[in-house]
């Protein structure tokens, strides 16, 4: 799928934004993760995600912008513990640390405008960005109890208004080159390729090296 105009992706990002309230699937309808349990919980082992690993103080900052990570996994602390509390699927875990790659990289362009520099890389993080919300509302169409981690992760007007205007940003970092932007046809793929990222191996090698 392709878009082409500024006006059709904002109102895109709107649309996959928004929580929706639309009929269910079919109780038979079954979306595909790029992940089972058993390498959900070998992720999570090698990541040292787990109440355990958390400190005992959750700082509650919510006038950061990017929040406390008391055990520097890369992960905002009040956020991984929201995820360990709300899932019982070791995959869902997964998928919510997972989003944080590309959702810090939003925030941070608030901070640096030069964090994203070229089309390539802008029309690669807001493809993530839209996948990864796509593929929440696909799988609430299935369990309408599943828990999106997006409002959770942006849960400050702060946090929200940081997403917003860094999507805006990357929009016009694109420009005239927005033909150039396909989404995947199975939005919950992205986070096989975000598995695969060089910063989260980065992090998994060295844990794995201590």
């Amino acid at each position: 799928m392709k878009r082409c105009y500024h006006g059709l992706m904002l109102g895109l990002l709107v649309l996959i934004s928004t929580p929706s309230y639309c009929e269910p699937f079919e109780s038979t309808h079954h979306i595909d993760l790029p992940f089972n349990q058993y390498s959900a919980l070998s992720l999570l082992a090698k990541w040292q995600v787990s109440s355990a690993e958390l400190p005992a103080f959750i700082e509650m900052n919510n006038d950061s912008l990017f929040g406390a990570d008391g055990n520097e996994n890369m992960v905002r602390d009040d956020y991984e513990k929201a995820l360990l509390n709300a899932y019982q699927k070791p995959e869902y875990v997964v998928m919510g640390l997972l989003s944080t790659h590309v959702w810090q990289r939003l925030l941070q362009l608030n901070v640096n405008e030069d964090t994203i520099t070229t089309n390539k890389e802008a029309i690669s993080l807001l493809v993530n960005s839209m996948s990864i919300n796509h593929c929440y509302y696909l799988l609430q169409q299935v369990d309408q109890n599943l828990m999106s981690p997006l409002l959770v992760y942006f849960n400050t007007q702060q946090r929200l208004d940081a997403k917003k205007y860094a999507e805006h940003q990357l929009l016009a970092i694109i420009g005239n080159q927005q033909h150039k932007i396909e989404f995947p046809a199975e939005p919950c793929s992205v986070f096989a390729n975000l598995i695969h990222s060089e910063p989260i191996q980065h992090y998994i090698d060295i844990n794995n090296n201590i």
